[in-house]
């Protein structure tokens, strides 16, 4: 199913914007208008529709003006409509596609797996907070202390720390609160920054690639911030019941920061996925110092990726040909699997499997 949406002609009055930055959205729209009459050779791997949507959609939803800053100098530098699809297709490659493989598998806890049973909650987070949250291991519990053993969205309590916390247990019967497993969904993920040497320069040009991408779209350097282990930082990461998070890295759900209301977002995303969650969430810590929380410039960051996917129909021609790569059997002579063999070894660059 097609959820594009076609550019509108200008940019919303909304947005702050100059000469420059309204020369580069009309560019995105000429491509866009022209897009069924162009006839390049070799043809581009993905349309020249969804590349003039991508491009005009990120002018639209920039995170920051800095950002779309970034983004209007770079539409700038391109000399012609090919410079234009190629930087488009860069932006698919490396970007979003890194937000769509956001598939990390976030181990259960040794404190979960071999811990001691403790009467209250109390006792529980102090035996925690004796280790840094230092691997994707030791961050998924201290988030999960921050966030109250609860999915920030859902408000189930994690399925497994009940287990362990009589307190919890008590609670969870009083109130009637439902229980799920829950994991560690990193906004920026954890993969971006696992399997990097020095000898493993093609991978390693891939994630710096990625995060320049990435620094581009928020305005600064993020790739510094979350560099080597700054990746398991809880501002990057929310505990989330397994289906919620599954939604958050298929780009299904976003959150957008409410002005004037501190760490309070709305829940966005596709109506039928969300139209049971709450409206607005409030992320709170009781120590902002030791355990903060998600940094609204990541957030910001992933629900631009999210809205640009959507609308740009990125996301559908994303899902369909990882689709055709759970399905090929074999590799086509006539090229037609190309892109599904070129998704995969996006995915083998990340370090994760295709399968």
């Amino acid at each position: 199913m097609d959820h594009s949406v076609p550019l509108p002609s200008n940019l919303p009055n909304t947005i702050s914007s100059d000469s420059e930055v309204n020369a580069a959205y009309n560019r995105c729209v000429a491509l866009q208008d022209q897009a069924h009459i162009m006839k390049l050779d070799p043809p581009p791997r993905l349309s020249t529709l969804i590349c003039a949507h991508i491009l005009g959609y990120m002018l639209v939803y920039a995170p920051s003006d800095a950002g779309r800053c970034n983004i209007t100098k770079d539409i700038g530098k391109c000399a012609d409509d090919e410079k234009l699809l190629q930087l488009a297709q860069l932006i698919y490659d490396y970007f979003i596609g890194l937000f769509k493989a956001a598939k990390s598998q976030t181990p259960e806890s040794s404190f979960y797996t071999s811990g001691p049973l403790f009467d209250t909650n109390e006792a529980a987070i102090a035996h925690i907070m004796k280790e840094s949250p230092m691997d994707q291991r030791t961050a998924k519990v201290h988030a999960l202390v921050r966030d109250n053993f609860r999915c920030v969205v859902t408000g189930a309590v994690d399925f497994t720390a009940c287990h362990y916390q009589r307190q919890l247990v008590a609670e969870v019967l009083d109130k009637k609160l439902s229980s799920f497993a829950t994991k560690a969904a990193y906004i920026f993920p954890a993969s971006a920054n696992k399997g990097i040497s020095s000898q493993d320069s093609l991978k390693h040009e891939y994630v710096v690639n990625a995060q320049t991408i990435g620094d581009h779209l928020a305005g600064y350097d993020v790739r510094q911030e979350l560099d080597g282990i700054k990746i398991h930082c809880l501002e990057d990461i929310l505990t989330l019941a397994v289906h919620v998070h599954a939604m958050f890295d298929r780009f299904d759900l976003w959150f957008e920061e409410m002005v004037d209301m501190q760490h309070t977002y709305r829940v966005c995303g596709y109506p039928p996925s969300i139209q049971l969650f709450p409206p607005t969430v409030t992320f709170t810590t009781d120590d902002p110092l030791h355990l903060p929380l998600p940094s609204p410039h990541y957030l910001g960051i992933h629900a631009a990726c999210c809205k640009v996917a959507w609308l740009s129909g990125a996301k559908d021609y994303i899902e369909e040909t990882f689709g055709d790569i759970e399905e090929m059997q074999a590799m086509t002579s006539d090229g037609s699997s190309a892109e599904a063999l070129h998704c995969a070894l996006i995915h083998a660059l990340q370090g994760e499997p295709v399968f």
